[in-house]
């Protein structure tokens, strides 16, 4: 099922026009801007949005407070602060990286032994499925894997503004990294795992009635079943990626999962290879719990009930 198509009104046109005009122009300073102001400009601005736009925060607060209960409030409010500051930088950075040279790329990644092993998949004809979440900078894990061989596909969710998407379309897939719609189906999905021989999954968002329930830090939650049921048809190499981000420097650290294919595919199944992908995720978290995007609502369901209550009370 795909998106909704609406015509765009005229004063749509012109906010996506004005829009696409300030990234444009944000986009050519940031070209001319070198790599190690970047990204201290990014943690400054994460710092400004910490202090002055509190829209998200409360989500933040009570993300945190869920998956770290054993913290004191001043550590709460210190780890709230590092998440905006590591938001910052990354949506400078995610921006400013697309544009750097791979030699540049190369000088500030560290990703022992990722090289061998993708290109080693690549020479046997033996796809690679990236399972991520919204955690560190998967951005610099596209940039970085796209460039190794032929290049990689990734799954992203299409920009409301056509003439924004545009660009960051064309300017990713310029670095040899391919985007598939998510509204294409599962179909398109293995296609581009079969043709690019990698496909990346940032598989941990609320998913509600049509994901599967795993818990993450001990709280149920919907989790998309994509991954799973892709492993199941595709039978690729099954990779957890975890990019960290490090004040303008990088680490991408993969793991090979190993599984086993049913002879029938099993919501059993599923549920325990997304817990066992969701779990990796959540082991990386708990090293670096600042680099996880809690401004998402991971657990809706939980902010439902407690909605519920309150309202009672």
């Amino acid at each position: 099922m795909a998106p909704k198509s609406n015509k765009t009104s005229l004063p749509v046109y012109l906010r996506y026009f004005l829009e696409f005009i300030a990234l444009s122009l944000f986009n050519v300073i940031l070209f001319i801007l070198p790599w190690s102001l970047s990204w201290r400009l990014g943690r400054g601005l994460g710092w400004l949005a910490y202090h002055f736009l509190s829209k998200r925060k409360s989500t933040v607060a009570r993300n945190v407070r869920r998956a770290f209960p054993e913290l004191q409030a001043a550590e709460y409010e210190e780890l709230i602060k590092a998440c905006y500051q590591h938001w910052g930088e990354g949506f400078i950075s995610t921006l400013k990286l697309w544009m750097l040279r791979k030699k540049k790329v190369r000088s500030i990644v560290e990703a022992p032994g990722i090289d061998e092993y993708v290109l080693e998949a690549q020479r046997l004809n033996e796809p690679i499925l990236y399972f991520t979440g919204h955690f560190g900078s998967w951005e610099m894990a596209g940039r970085y894997v796209g460039e190794i061989g032929p290049g990689a596909a990734s799954i992203y969710r299409i920009q409301r503004n056509p003439m924004v998407n545009w660009f960051l379309t064309w300017i990713r897939e310029f670095h040899q990294l391919k985007l598939i719609n998510s509204w294409s189906g599962m179909p398109a999905f293995e296609d581009a795992l079969r043709r690019y021989n990698g496909l990346a999954v940032v598989g941990d968002q609320f998913k509600g009635a049509k994901g599967v329930q795993v818990d993450f830090f001990g709280i149920p939650s919907s989790t998309p079943k994509g991954a799973a049921i892709l492993t199941y048809r595709m039978k690729p190499r099954l990779v957890f990626l975890a990019s960290t981000q490090h004040r303008g420097r990088y680490k991408i650290h993969i793991e090979e999962i190993k599984y086993e294919v049913p002879d029938t595919l099993t919501e059993e199944w599923v549920q325990e290879l997304t817990q066992e992908l969701t779990g990796k995720l959540e082991a990386q978290v708990r090293k670096y719990p600042e680099q996880y995007f809690w401004f998402h609502k991971r657990w809706r369901d939980l902010d439902r009930q407690e909605s519920k209550m309150h309202e009672k009370s």
